[in-house]
């Protein structure tokens, strides 16, 4: 547990800098160009998460577990050779993706915006498939690498790239220079990630070596076809569901919905991926199946303190941090954020509670559920929308998840013998209660604001043990004395 606080800590310290970036480019946009600029931008980034999976065919989680498993064997040959192969294979289909985005651009037009006047967003965002698709597999091997430290300086990196380049693009060139920042920050990521892997290379043989290994084209194909089908259940159901909701709400409304979308994307990855880091590896080294749960349980307990603690602190700030990091314009999705949310604990839920599976080489369901996911999103949205307005997707994503949690931890149970323990119930049911308390509760003013946060101090009080109070402690203090010597050194000399 506490190497797994250890390497969550060094990643979230690194991605401070890219949570303020994000924040500070939400905040410009929103202020700049509103809730319909917002969801021009929105709609793009929908767009872009369904076609960058396919330029990486996916390879992203099998290219963590061959790495990881090829350096625990000591093969540094097949590390070379796996990174060699996914990279060129990006570049390749990324390529391609592009290309035929270019050549279909005025019909994804329509499809998208419902207006052809868009165009221009859909050829910038082209140029971007490629590159954010090989950033993306390399931060996937600085993982498979263990690389945490050099994974906290790249996101610092690009955090400082986004603050240096979204002002002078926005102020000049609007959401034009909104979207063509997209494409530096693509770039930036490709040169960096590509730095920081260099050190960690085994040295290239004698002898020359083609680029695509072809031993490698099927297990690269067989967790990516896998990794795809999941993919592309979530992220292909979330680009046609924004489309309905800028065909029958506006794009002003789509706006709106982007501060939940954009909260859940800065605060779920970052706790997600920081744990799934540790986890994972340490899953994939145990001999069986059965011992994938004594990992797995302390991951679920980090993972949800980490987000019932952050939800319910950002749903009692709302009513200032809304209009502070976006604009008063955005009041409206304080009514839709305590559902979203709410769908984060079960996402958080699904995620550990299925987080073995890809790790132990068990890819069948892991597909099927999340299949199940994207036709209970779309279907309970089609049939809300016309009732409860844009409400209707956030409802929809708490039953997609509750529906997906479910599934997860019912095979869990049954082919692994996983269970929970007595602490992780009092934890999850305790949080469970506290998000639907602060549901109900709803802080929208000072008032609301303080039974909220009393609420959540209550919460800290039952599921927090003693000695994890005492362990972050020590582990703060430790910190603090690392830094006080060096300091007083550097004064001194």
């Amino acid at each position: 547990m506490r190497r797994l606080v250890r390497s969550t800590a060094i990643l979230g310290v690194g991605s401070i800098a890219t949570i303020v970036a994000a924040i500070l480019r939400a905040k410009i946009l929103a202020a700049w160009l509103g809730p319909e600029g917002t969801g021009i931008l929105a709609q793009l980034a929908a767009f872009t998460a369904v076609l960058i999976p396919l330029a990486t065919l996916g390879a992203g989680n099998g290219v963590v577990t061959m790495i990881a498993d090829a350096r625990a064997r000591g093969d540094q040959d097949r590390v070379r050779r796996v990174t060699n192969t996914a990279r060129t294979l990006a570049w390749s289909a990324g390529i391609a993706l592009a290309l035929l985005s270019v050549a279909l651009s005025p019909w994804i037009t329509d499809a998208v915006y419902r207006d052809r006047t868009f165009v221009w967003a859909i050829l910038l965002a082209a140029a971007t498939i490629p590159l954010s698709a090989v950033a993306s597999l390399q931060i996937t091997m600085l993982q498979g690498h263990g690389a945490v430290r050099s994974m906290a300086i790249l996101n610092g990196l690009v955090a400082a790239i986004t603050i240096g380049t979204i002002v002078p693009m926005a102020w000049f060139f609007g959401v034009k220079g909104a979207v063509a920042q997209l494409v530096i920050l693509a770039t930036a990521q490709v040169l960096l990630g590509r730095r920081l892997l260099a050190p960690l290379q085994p040295p290239a043989p004698d002898r020359a070596e083609p680029r695509v290994d072809r031993s490698l084209l099927r297990p690269i194909a067989r967790y990516g076809g896998s990794a795809l089908l999941v993919g592309l259940s979530s992220t292909l159901t979330l680009l046609v569901l924004r489309s309905i909701i800028v065909d029958k709400l506006g794009l002003g409304q789509n706006g709106i919905y982007q501060v939940c979308v954009g909260v859940s994307g800065l605060t779920m990855p970052l706790i997600l991926n920081s744990i799934t880091a540790t986890v994972w590896p340490e899953i994939a080294a145990q001999p069986t199946d059965e011992g994938a749960g004594v990992p797995m349980r302390s991951g679920i307990r980090l993972c949800f303190l980490l987000t019932a603690g952050v939800a319910a602190a950002l749903m009692v700030g709302a009513p200032i941090w809304v209009p502070l990091f976006y604009s008063p314009k955005f009041r409206p999705a304080l009514e839709l954020l305590p559902f979203q949310f709410l769908g984060d604990y079960f996402r958080a839920a699904a995620w550990m509670f299925g987080i073995w599976l890809v790790p132990r080489n068990r890819l069948r369901p892991w597909v099927l559920f999340d299949v199940v996911y994207g036709l209970v999103i779309l279907g309970a949205f089609l049939f809300l929308v016309d009732r409860v307005g844009v409400r209707a997707i956030v409802i929809a994503y708490v039953l997609a998840h509750v529906s997906h949690a479910v599934l997860h931890y019912g095979l869990a149970r049954h082919a692994i013998g996983f269970r929970l323990g007595r602490d992780n119930r009092v934890l999850l049911l305790g949080s469970l209660a506290l998000l639907l308390i602060l549901l109900v509760v709803r802080p929208e003013d000072v008032p609301g604001m303080v039974i909220g946060g009393f609420l959540t101090a209550v919460w800290a009080a039952f599921v927090v043990k003693p000695r994890e109070w005492r362990s972050l402690r020590d582990m703060a203090l430790r910190q603090i004395q690392r830094i006080t010597p060096a300091s007083g050194r550097s004064g001194g000399e």
